[in-house]
């Protein structure tokens, strides 16, 4: 009696392997952006707190007139350059946030256009705008966009 699989139960498992091999693939690419989802809304979260914390140091301060004119010192579409930490003596969040380049395009990671604008990608085909509104002092995407409405 031999002990060896024939051609056919080769080829089931071969296929039984790639099937279940393109569910976990799925699953993780799945995983992933969601994970940069919850990532981007904590970000987004933490910098409307700081912009908030540095309003009211300005207020207590008897400055109500204060106008924060940008978020930040990092060049435009630079490559690891730190965002959102502030600039001068005003001083927004203490974690670095780095930042990628229009180039790039590393998912999950923010593309400052200019000095109230930037830009995240979730994907290829999903990105989101961010602006940072000098007189609300509110940063926020367009509230029209789906991806949007999950993040906020």
């Amino acid at each position: 009696m031999k002990k060896a699989f024939s051609l056919l139960e080769i080829i089931v498992v071969i296929l039984i392997v790639g099937l279940i091999g393109s569910f976990a693939v799925n699953k993780f690419f799945y995983s992933l952006e969601k994970s940069n989802k919850l990532k981007i809304k904590s970000e987004v979260a933490l910098i409307n707190e700081a912009i908030n914390k540095v309003y009211s140091n300005q207020v207590l301060l008897g400055n109500s007139d204060f106008i924060l004119q940008r978020l930040d010192d990092a060049s435009i579409n630079g490559v690891d350059e730190s965002l959102f930490i502030g600039y001068d003596e005003y001083i927004l969040l203490d974690e670095v946030i780095l930042s990628t380049s229009l180039e790039k395009k590393e998912f999950g990671k923010w593309i400052k256009i200019s000095d109230t604008n930037y830009k995240v990608y979730f994907s290829k085909d999903k990105v989101l705008d961010f602006t940072f509104d000098i007189n609300e002092a509110l940063f926020s995407c367009d509230e029209k966009d789906d991806l949007c409405k999950e993040l906020m």
